[in-house]
C-alpha cells in the first residue's frame, strides 16, 4: 500500500445529480469519489467466481505477469508480458492462492467484445449518456499488485465491483516532477517512479509532487479526470469496470504537454477507440507544447 501523506483531498459524495457532477467536477476538472451510484447493477450484485466461471469460463483471458506484483513498464518491451489462459483456470488460481502475491492482473479486458455473455449485466453510471462512453473494460486481479503512475487521455469512472483498492492521485500539471518515459516511447504516459518504493536520488522532485491517496469500497465509484495521473494498489482480491468516455477538446488542449505525448502512442497500443479524431490535434498540441 501507498505509505504517503496525501497533500489535498478527494472528495467523498452521495446522490450526486447530473448537474452537479457537471458543474462541481466535470467542467473543473476533478476526482470525486460517488458512493451509492451503483445499487441494483447485475454486475455489483450477480459476479461470484461461480457465477463468472458458469457464463465466460471458457472465454480466454490474457493476465498481466508482475514482478514481486508490480506491473512497472520496460521500456524494451511493447507493454506488459501475458499469460493467456481462460477465465476459469484464471479464477482457479485466484482461489487456490497460487497467485495472491500479484504476479498475474487482467487488466483493461474489453467486456463488450471479450466477454460478451457478461455485457447484459453491465449497467452505465447516469452521470454521462450512454452513448458517450467508449471503452468498458474488466479488471480483475487478487490483490497485493500495483498498476504503476500513468495518465490517460480519455475520463474514467473506475467503479469497484468487490473487494478494495487503493489509488494514488496525481494533477496534470504535476508532469515535471513525476518523470514520465521519453516521448520515443510507447510508455510515455508512465512515470518512470516506483510509487510504492520511490528512489528519490533517481527522481527527487516527485517528493515535492502534489497527490492524493484514497480507497475505493465495494460500490464505489471514482471520476478520473482526462490526464490525472493514477497508479493503483489492489488491496484484496477485487474486480472492476472502468468507462472511458472521451474530453472535449478543449480540456485536451489544456494540457499541450500530455495531448503531443500520448495520442499517437497510445492510439498504437489500442488505448483510444476515438484516436483518430485526437489525432487530428496531435500537431496543433505538440506546436503548442514547443511554444
Amino acid at each position: 500500500m501507498f505509505d504517503v501523506k496525501s497533500t489535498f483531498e478527494v472528495p467523498r459524495v452521495e446522490n450526486l445529480s447530473r448537474r452537479e457532477f457537471e458543474e462541481r467536477f466535470l467542467v473543473p476538472q476533478r476526482p470525486v469519489i460517488i458512493s451509492g451510484a451503483m445499487e441494483g447493477w447485475p454486475a455489483r450484485e450477480q459476479w461470484s467466481n461461480d457465477y463468472l466461471k458458469e457464463k465466460v469460463g471458457a472465454r480466454t483471458v490474457r493476465p498481466s505477469k508482475a514482478h514481486a506484483g508490480v506491473h512497472l513498464y520496460d521500456p524494451k518491451k511493447h507493454l506488459n508480458d501475458e499469460s493467456p489462459m481462460t477465465l476459469a483456470e484464471y479464477i482457479d488460481l485466484l482461489a487456490s492462492g497460487a497467485i495472491s502475491d500479484g504476479q498475474l492482473y487482467v487488466t483493461q479486458f474489453p467486456i463488450k467484445t471479450a466477454l460478451p455473455e457478461l455485457w447484459p449485466d453491465v449497467r452505465f453510471p447516469s452521470f454521462v449518456d450512454e452513448r458517450r462512453y467508449g471503452a468498458v473494460s474488466l479488471w480483475f486481479g487478487p490483490g497485493n499488485n500495483l498498476t504503476p503512475l500513468h495518465y490517460d487521455a480519455a475520463n474514467n469512472f473506475l467503479t469497484q465491483i468487490r473487494g478494495r483498492k487503493q489509488l494514488m492521485l496525481c494533477p496534470p500539471r504535476e508532469i515535471a516532477r513525476l518523470y514520465p518515459y521519453p516521448f520515443r516511447y510507447v510508455g510515455n504516459h508512465i512515470s518512470q517512479v516506483n510509487v510504492a518504493s520511490p528512489d528519490l536520488t533517481q527522481f527527487p522532485a516527485w517528493a515535492q509532487a502534489d497527490r492524493a491517496v484514497v480507497e475505493l469500497d465495494p460500490g464505489d465509484m471514482l471520476f478520473i479526470p482526462t490526464y490525472w495521473w493514477h497508479a493503483v494498489w489492489g488491496i484484496d482480491q477485487n474486480m472492476s469496470i472502468s468507462y472511458w468516455w472521451w474530453p472535449r477538446l478543449a480540456n485536451l488542449l489544456q494540457h499541450p504537454r500530455q495531448t503531443a505525448r500520448g495520442i499517437r502512442s497510445m492510439a498504437h497500443v489500442g488505448h483510444l477507440v476515438a484516436a483518430s479524431t485526437l489525432q487530428k490535434v496531435a500537431r496543433r498540441t505538440e506546436l503548442q507544447a514547443s511554444s
